[in-house]
């Protein structure tokens, strides 16, 4: 049933031909996703990582096989397990292997150190953690077994991810960095152990349902406590579906190219799958289509992404808008070729224009940002392939996506059309809550409504345009101030490479902006009142920030590369 006309949603002609905000969306599990790209595409390429590669077949044999071994280890179905580890084949197939055990998957940011795992694993009750050997991973993991935090921890060797050539220079080079595993403690696991266990267990799976428990997605805390967000397979299978109508759908059209083609595309996935940008976009997705995963360990070897693209030719690339940027900036740009790309996903921050631009100039791609959270699976808008792209925008929402727009003065009501408001959120990617936290649920859960905390509005084409976080929002003599607006209009000045604008002084009558910038090198950087004069016309007088800050060195990010305005709105304050 489609939404009343106050509650918008994307017209009809901007989804692709056949495609309706009112399309079915079938439930199903994550499981089912998988099985179905098995049976389809078996013989296809499912993983690449550093040479190393594995069909779809044999991807879904390992899960199977790994899924036996999880419960012949005691895993029973609901039981939380943890992901702690960079992006490796491993992630994949024991993400799958958990789910088909019937566990749910709790997501730990790879650059967590022990104090911040061991308050998640508490909260989230995790009772195995799968990590890596690599010592950073290892020693965290073992001292948290120790302790007790953990029942078990199942360790998997780096140097059996790489080719036969590859893998005997990793342990060569790389033993210093390489822990050496307790293999006669109980509670560590070696992941080979893992394997073949199905002649013991057959018939033991007891697959999930579409509404059970399938992620506990800890929000990135940047506001406030990290908080696990409830998701369903339901949830994440149906933004899978989602994604498939807006940028795959094609019906009785052969003339209609989809931007995502079933069984040829080749994702190239450096964003982390720990968080639920890359989980959803560059995994589920993926093996939803039948893509090809090519697997890059570290986001922010910008030299290996360069390197990747040039050799392996990927076509989708989902990233967010500082791993495009730092391509841009890169001196040895010109020496790759770009040009397989044909889409970039943009998510998980806002995408300034200069970087949009550059981007599309290096690679002569298509860039479609969209909008979401770790509370919406995570995508509830997007340019479309098939109307305008407005790189100022995130879009128009999903298929059965309804997005409303709340007044800042009462909340209850809805905000005049164009005017920004709070952004609300109904649709089947919603969670259910927060884990164990039925307050902060409440507080943003209201009659099927998930509050975002954002604030934007609709322009008259129906396409969404996120101002800023209301947390971040300033009031200057009574002013509202978005930091977002303020960003933007500073990094249209040609020398900026980047910025972050906040609030110092906050909830005091003395309350001013604040920018700190980082120029590009070589370029003739303007002084302070240069800067501000190049901002007059761009932005009002209570906007233009009052004290700005010049630094070399790139501006703190957090784990999934977001720029961090809350360490440095701390750094500011204190």
């Amino acid at each position: 049933m489609a939404p009343a006309l106050s509650q918008r949603h994307a017209p009809d002609g901007y989804y692709p031909q056949g495609v309706y905000w009112d399309a079915p969306i079938p439930p199903r599990t994550l499981i089912d996703i998988l099985d179905n790209a098995v049976e389809t595409y078996g013989d296809r390429p499912a993983l690449s990582f550093m040479g190393y590669e594995m069909d779809y077949a044999e991807f879904g044999y390992r899960v199977e096989d790994v899924a036996h071994g999880l419960i012949d280890m005691g895993v029973q179905p609901g039981d939380r397990i943890g992901l702690y580890m960079p992006n490796t084949p491993y992630y994949p197939i024991m993400f799958f292997a958990a789910l088909k055990a019937g566990a749910t998957v709790v997501n730990f940011s790879s650059l967590y150190v022990e104090h911040e795992l061991e308050k998640q694993i508490e909260d989230s009750g995790t009772k195995i953690m799968v990590t890596m050997d690599l010592k950073q991973f290892y020693a965290n993991t073992k001292s948290l077994l120790d302790k007790k935090a953990l029942e078990k921890m199942v360790v998997c060797p780096m140097s059996e991810t790489l080719p036969f050539v590859k893998s005997l220079a990793f342990r060569w080079l790389k033993s210093k960095e390489v822990a050496k595993p307790d293999k006669n403690n109980p509670g560590v696991v070696m992941f080979g152990t893992l394997w073949n266990k199905g002649a013991e267990t057959i018939g033991w799976l007891q697959e999930p349902r579409p509404e059970d428990t399938a992620i506990l997605q800890y929000t990135g805390g940047s506001t406030g406590t990290p908080k696990g967000a409830v998701l369903s397979h339901f949830n994440v299978a149906a933004n899978a579906t989602q994604i498939g109508y807006m940028f795959g759908h094609r019906k009785n059209r052969p003339d209609a190219k989809p931007l995502m083609r079933p069984g040829q595309e080749k994702f190239l996935v450096t964003i982390p799958f720990f968080h639920i940008f890359g989980l959803t976009i560059g995994l589920v997705n993926a093996i939803k289509n039948g893509a090809e995963i090519a697997i890059l360990p570290n986001p922010r070897d910008i030299g290996a992404t360069l390197k990747a693209i040039d050799k392996q030719k990927p076509t989708i690339f989902p990233a967010v808008p500082r791993i495009l940027q730092a391509i841009t900036e890169n001196k040895d740009i010109g020496q790759y070729n770009l040009r397989s790309i044909r889409a970039v996903i943009s998510g998980g921050a806002p995408l300034p224009p200069n970087v949009h631009e550059a981007f599309t100039k290096a690679t002569g791609c298509g860039i479609y940002q969209g909008y979401g959270l770790s509370e919406t699976s995570p995508v509830v808008a997007s340019n479309p392939p098939t109307g305008p792209n407005k790189p100022e925008s995130v879009g128009v929402p999903f298929p059965q996506t309804e997005i409303r727009i709340a007044s800042l003065s009462a909340p209850s009501a809805e905000a005049p059309h164009g005017e920004d408001g709070e952004i609300c959120i109904r649709g089947p990617q919603v969670m259910s809550g927060y884990w164990n936290r039925p307050e902060e649920t409440a507080q943003v859960l209201k009659d099927g409504w998930f509050h975002t905390g954002d604030i934007g509005h609709f322009d008259d084409d129906g396409y969404l345009h996120i101002t800023d976080r209301l947390k971040r929002m300033l009031a200057i003599n009574g002013f509202k101030v978005y930091p977002n607006m303020v960003e933007n209009a500073i990094c249209q000045h040609p020398a900026v490479a980047e910025c972050v604008v906040v609030g110092v002084n906050k909830g005091t009558v003395n309350e001013s902006v604040k920018a700190f910038i980082r120029y590009k090198d070589g370029a003739k950087a303007p002084g302070d009142a240069e800067m501000r004069d190049f901002l007059k016309d761009r932005l009002n007088r209570m906007e233009i920030p009052r004290f700005i800050e010049v630094r070399t060195e790139e501006l703190p990010k957090t784990s999934v590369g977001k720029p961090d305005w809350k360490k440095l709105e701390d750094e500011a304050t204190s």
